[in-house]
């Protein structure tokens, strides 16, 4: 019988259980993280420094602010016609019985695209004769609007909140009309939300030192429960936070995050959570903490929740997820037995194959 050296398997295989945890992280980032328009600010963003508010809309006409201080998104009646200006008084959107066209011979055309390909042609005015491009054949639409944070380049008085109003003019069925309302400003929250990240980091790197398996694992179990709720209310907040409707796409999305949380429930209620069922977890909950960080650094939270509660979730996401990574580290030194990353992967293979 061929001897082999003492501990020389189980490092490899700590070392394999890291090199297949960064594989998978790598594959995972390039699914979870496409590429963000930011040509007229972040896309769909979870906070914001200004945030608009419509105060008066022409009778008939529907109308809600996007992204704090982004865009419009406006619905009309089938039967109306309703004509959106520009700030040179040139048409730019039409809603008729038809659907929604764009002027392409307005200025906010150009400016509008995403990205910003071109300059506006020279000499567009509001007499350029129209040409108009279908759009949607629905009655609503949503478009940037610069005119509700033109005022965010205004200096800003200490202690004022309110930095403006905003108009955009309209036609209802050849009446003039206007959408209206004011902008008010906020400054970050306190720093203070950030502290409880290091202070848990801190706490688990001293209960690491103790050297404690049976510790290491009730610590991993703690932090996998600690991220899974931060998880399903990450998805909550930005999944159902509708913009001004619930996309079908964001309702598919919170489905399949909220699977992955019965999944790790089950896997912590049956105490099967070893190795890998800890990072996939710790990997999920720093994507969610990523996408919610602008809710620590801009004053207004544009979640499905409360701000208080959307804050506390990015720092469960956060601070959870790097505890429960370095949690699922100590786990590849020191396993579970019963939690082997071959038995984890076996057992849920298997589950699956008999469902289907």
């Amino acid at each position: 019988m061929r001897g082999t050296l003492p501990g020389t398997g189980h490092g490899r295989v700590a070392k394999s259980r890291v090199a297949l945890a960064l594989a998978l992280a790598a594959l995972c980032a390039v699914i979870a993280f496409p590429a963000v328009a930011q040509a007229h600010g972040p896309t769909n963003p979870v906070g914001s420094d200004y945030l608009a508010r419509v105060s008066q809309v022409p009778d008939r006409l529907s109308v809600t602010v996007i992204d704090g201080d982004q865009g419009l998104w406006l619905r009309a009646p089938a039967g109306d016609t309703v004509i959106v200006l520009d700030p040179r008084g040139a048409p730019y959107l039409r809603f008729s019985p038809v659907g929604v066209a764009v002027n392409t011979n307005s200025e906010l055309y150009y400016l509008n695209q995403t990205p910003v390909s071109q300059t506006p042609p020279p000499g567009l005015t509001r007499a350029t004769p129209a040409a108009w491009q279908a759009v949607s054949s629905d009655h609503a639409y949503t478009w940037h609007e610069g005119r509700l944070h033109a005022a965010a380049a205004l200096a800003i008085a200490v202690g004022r909140s309110y930095v403006g109003s905003f108009t955009v003019p309209v036609l209802v069925d050849g009446a003039p009309g206007a959408i209206s309302g004011g902008v008010w400003h906020t400054g970050a929250p306190s720093l203070v939300w950030f502290w409880p990240i290091p202070v848990l980091l801190l706490c688990l790197l001293a209960v690491r030192r103790l050297r404690d398996p049976a510790l290491d694992r009730r610590s991993a179990r703690a932090l996998a429960l600690l991220v899974l709720l931060g998880i399903a209310l990450a998805a909550v907040g930005r999944d159902l936070h509708g913009r001004p409707d619930v996309a079908a796409f964001s309702l598919a999305e919170l489905v399949v995050t909220l699977a992955f949380v019965a999944w790790g429930l089950r896997r912590v209620a049956m105490r099967r959570a070893g190795f890998m069922t800890s990072f996939a977890l710790a990997f999920v909950a720093l994507w969610k903490g990523i996408t919610l960080l602008g809710t620590l650094t801009h004053g207004y939270v544009l979640l499905a929740v409360p701000a208080f509660l959307g804050r506390l979730t990015a720092v469960l996401c956060l601070g959870g997820g790097a505890g429960l990574l370095l949690a699922s580290l100590r786990l590849a030194e020191e396993p579970d037995p019963d939690s082997a990353p071959d038995t984890e992967l076996d057992e849920d293979l298997g589950l699956a194959a008999n469902v289907g």
